[in-house]
């Protein structure tokens, strides 16, 4: 009995000093965190081109004005994913109308042959994912901002100006791997002032839009 009491207090001398060297509360610490969420938010970049088809002018004063207003697009997105479901963030890009106007059929002063106008629209981007595996993620897409034109032939050629107005995307998309693919309706409004500052007209322009890109 006596040599059992003594190996155990033995035991206990020399493991003294291996519990002393353990800092205090080291194990509440790795427990903490070990319960701690951690954060599901990450940074999240998103490159892509595309193309809006060209559609018509819906105007007040002239009803559906017949032009084409397509136009490639190029888009960089830069926002947070909150959690597998949301994404948000701020966009810009560029687009160029190359098509005919035709306006000339329509007013009593000349306009431009070609629209030749490029826009730098900028807007705020929101997605809602519906993972259904590790890889693919269907999601639906709303843009909304302001399109402003930076140049077109009406200043150009000497027409005045063309400014550029509300800008909306909403369409459905999917996301496989690092790549996206998604399709929808663009809408996009206009303003049209003569050389005499005169407002020729305010128009809306509905299109349908494909776009393809990559992810970061």
């Amino acid at each position: 009995m006596k040599k059992s009491l003594f190996a155990a207090f033995a035991a206990l001398l020399i493991g003294l000093p291996a519990i002393a060297s353990t800092p205090a509360g080291s194990y509440d610490e790795e427990l903490r965190g070990r319960s701690k969420p951690t954060s599901q938010i990450r940074h999240q970049v998103e490159v892509s081109a595309g193309f809006i088809t060209g559609g018509n002018l819906k105007t007040k004063l002239f009803g559906n004005v017949a032009t084409n207003l397509s136009r490639p697009t190029l888009d960089i997105v830069y926002g947070a994913r909150f959690n597998p479901y949301l994404f948000a963030g701020i966009g810009t890009g560029l687009q160029y109308a190359y098509g005919e106007c035709n306006l000339i059929h329509h007013f009593d002063v000349g306009s431009p042959d070609k629209w030749g106008a490029l826009g730098i629209p900028l807007y705020v981007n929101v997605k809602g994912y519906y993972p259904v595996s590790r890889l693919v993620a269907p999601y639906i897409t709303l843009s909304i901002g302001h399109a402003f034109i930076a140049t077109s032939n009406f200043s150009q050629e000497g027409y005045g100006k063309l400014n550029g107005g509300l800008y909306c995307k909403f369409g459905a998309g999917v996301t496989i791997s690092n790549f996206t693919l998604s399709l929808g309706l663009a809408s996009q409004s206009v303003e049209w002032v003569d050389a005499s500052d005169k407002t020729m007209f305010r128009a809306g322009n509905n299109a349908f839009f494909i776009e393809a890109g990559v992810r970061f």
